[in-house]
Parts: C-alpha cells; sequence; structure tokens
C-alpha cells in the first residue's frame, strides 16, 4: 500500500509540469434543468440558475452556438421541460494555472486522505475543469471511483478525506451533516484578539450574494467557531487555532471578518467590513493564509475514531512558533 500510495504521488507531482487544463480543450459544461424551470424557454431557465451571468453573456453564447443539444446548437427562445440536458461549449479553453502539489496521506478500502494544496478549487466550477483537486486525482485513480464528501475552499489548504465506495460517502458525508467531524484549522488574521480564547456564534446567511460571498444574517444558519490564540506578531497579524464546531461555507472567514480581524490574504472578506467578488487567487499572488491542519472522523462502517494532519503549509514555516501538542484545544496528534 505504501509503495502505491508513493507512486500514485509521484504521478501527482508530475501534473505541476503541463497542468492538463493549460492546454487549449474544447471544454463542455452540461446545463441541466430543474423541475422549476419547466415550461420557461431555455434563455429564462439559464439567466435563473446562473444569476452571477449577465442576460448580455447569455446572449452572446447563443448567438455563437456554444448551446448545444447534443451536437446541435440550439434557439433560446425553444421551451424546456424538467429532466432535460444540454450542453454549453467554451471552446479552445485554457483553465488558470493551479497548485496540483497533491499528496495522498493514507490509502484504504473504503476511503482516501489528502492534503490540498492552494490554490486549487476542489471541483469543476467556474473557470476551472480540468484544473481541479477531483479532476487531478482522477488520473490516478479511476474516474468516478473517488466522491466528494465535504469541500474546503479554492484557496484554502489542508487535509481532505474523500470516499472510494457509495457506503462510505453516505456515513462520511452524515458525519459532517451531523457535526460530528472534529476540523482544526490554522489560521493567521489581521489584527491583535483582545482574548487568548474566545468564540463567534454569528449566524451566516443562506445564500450567496453576487460574486459568491456570504455575509453575517440574523435569518442565517446557526454557526459556531472557538479560536486559541497561538502568536501575536509585531507586524500586526495574529496565529490561531480555530475549531469550527459547524460547518457552513467560508465560516472561518466570515467570523473573522465579522469581528474585524479577517484571515491574512484573504481576496473575498477585507478589512474594514468590505466584501469584493473575487473568489480563486493566482499561483503569483501571496497566499490565503488558512489551512486545515487536522480532522477526526469516525471510519466508515465502523467506531473506531481516527485523526489525519497534514504538513504545515509554507506560510507557517519558520515563521510561527507552533506547539506540538495539547488538550481538547491544542494542535492534534497524528492517529
Amino acid at each position: 500500500m505504501n509503495a502505491m500510495i508513493r507512486q500514485r504521488n509521484e504521478a501527482l507531482r508530475g501534473l505541476q509540469e503541463q497542468l492538463p487544463g493549460s492546454v487549449p480543450y474544447d471544454n463542455v459544461r452540461p446545463i441541466n434543468v430543474p423541475a422549476r424551470c419547466d415550461g420557461m424557454s431555455l434563455f429564462e431557465c439559464v439567466c435563473l440558475l446562473h444569476p452571477h451571468v449577465s442576460a448580455n453573456q447569455w446572449q452572446e453564447w447563443f448567438r455563437a452556438g456554444h448551446i448545444l443539444s447534443g451536437e446541435m446548437p440550439v434557439a433560446p427562445e425553444i421551451p424546456v421541460r424538467g429532466g432535460q440536458q444540454y450542453r454549453h461549449l467554451f471552446p479552445d479553453a485554457t483553465e488558470p494555472e493551479v497548485d496540483a502539489k497533491i499528496e495522498i496521506l493514507a490509502e484504504e478500502p473504503q476511503f482516501v486522505v489528502v492534503s490540498k494544496p492552494a490554490p486549487l478549487p476542489v471541483h469543476p466550477c467556474g473557470r476551472f475543469n480540468r484544473n481541479t483537486l477531483s479532476s487531478l486525482l482522477d488520473t490516478v485513480y479511476p474516474s468516478g471511483e473517488l466522491r466528494l464528501v465535504h469541500r474546503l475552499d479554492a484557496n484554502t489548504s489542508g487535509v481532505m478525506v474523500l470516499a472510494r465506495t457509495r457506503s462510505a460517502a453516505t456515513d462520511l458525508r452524515q458525519q459532517f451533516e451531523l457535526n460530528q467531524v472534529k476540523k482544526q484549522y490554522l489560521v493567521c488574521c489581521v489584527g491583535h484578539p483582545t482574548e487568548d480564547k474566545f468564540i463567534c456564534e454569528d449566524r451566516i446567511a443562506k445564500e450567496t450574494d453576487a460574486g459568491g460571498s456570504r455575509a453575517v444574517s440574523s435569518e442565517g444558519h446557526d454557526s459556531r467557531t472557538r479560536f486559541r490564540v497561538i502568536q501575536r506578531c509585531p507586524e500586526g497579524t495574529t496565529l490561531l487555532l480555530a475549531f469550527p464546531e459547524t460547518g457552513r461555507t467560508n465560516q472561518i472567514r466570515i467570523h473573522l471578518w465579522a469581528l474585524e480581524m479577517p484571515v491574512l490574504g484573504d481576496p473575498t472578506y477585507l478589512a474594514g467590513g468590505q466584501r469584493v467578488a473575487r473568489q480563486t487567487l493566482l499561483l503569483t499572488d501571496p497566499p490565503m493564509c488558512l489551512h486545515a491542519q487536522s480532522l477526526s472522523f469516525r471510519d466508515p462502517g465502523g467506531d473506531q475514531p481516527i485523526t489525519f494532519v497534514s504538513r504545515d503549509p509554507d506560510w507557517v514555516r519558520g515563521r510561527f512558533s507552533i506547539p506540538q501538542s495539547g488538550s481538547d484545544d491544542g494542535i492534534a496528534k497524528d492517529a
């Protein structure tokens, strides 16, 4: 098994030299018509499903013949039915460069644990298709074998688990949904907290705003994150441990932003309460200083708790003094 993991990691390292999505290719994305669009025109349907894309942009794609039924271009006014699928062609597509230095930490019959680099989207979205974690892992595992059970932001590095069987996927997803998985993050924020330990329980909006960001909302989801200070730095930043007890999108980033101590390098949640419609960083950008350090979950199909720890990212090494052990609020130990 160790030899197989080494072989897979060597193959993954080789992808950084020529990323699959950085060579021009015809990218075709599915357009799935939901039941709520039944009877609409295809144009009305895609505008409803993708509110972040302008109507003018969709009209341009229709005129260029890039919206297809099978291999044939279709008109924007045709009526659609729930359950139909159309195709969106992006000819000669090239994707932005990403960090493909994925490391497989463990491989079991039920699951695989990896250390995700950043910037790297987890699944195809927006400008990214082949240059994503799931697509890159497909190059070393049979396509479709690995199933996503949780996600990290494109700009967040660290440990992730993927299921290898349908039953393991169901089990692990349930553990995440019930907040039974223990997660520990390293995060560098802007500013110095007044307390060494603090908690944020601000509710997070259920819907995204333009650009995919979320805000704090009294009508939002219950959310809770515990924080502990590791080191306050003279340049005005602080290294923290973060323990999200719920699993909301962008939770740690939003909670620190709401506390007026945004994550250092965050391209979306900025100082002064500002939010901008920017998501995935470029390789040349400074890193977003948020790292999923450890993940503890129950072995699928069993009762044994197991913990996996990823290596510290470059922005931590040589800059901060990290404790090597601790209690419930300390650094997790490898299982």
